[in-house]
């Protein structure tokens, strides 16, 4: 019977596990900074992974884009390294 009561605990805990995670915002220096979704288009299949580095504010940022069905970007991932030698 106490295991009947423990389901709906661990359901509830395991929902929490799969929330996605907030949206990544643009920095200044990103491909979507201050745009629109429509003004930035590519011809790049929808899929398609885009990287992208830029210096902001001293430290390297590595950013990655994925191709969206209507064919503007969407920023997936981003990576910032500190001390970065070109």
């Amino acid at each position: 019977m106490k295991a009947l009561r423990l389901i709906p605990v661990l359901a509830l805990a395991l929902a929490g596990c799969t929330a996605t995670p907030p949206d990544l915002e643009p920095l200044p220096g990103s491909f979507t900074y201050g745009e629109k979704a429509a003004e930035r288009r590519t011809q790049a299949a929808p899929g398609t992974m885009i990287q992208h580095r830029f210096l902001h504010q001293g430290t390297m940022v590595f950013e990655t884009y994925e191709v969206q069905p209507d064919h503007s970007y969407k920023l997936v991932r981003r990576s910032v390294q500190d001390s970065w030698a070109p």
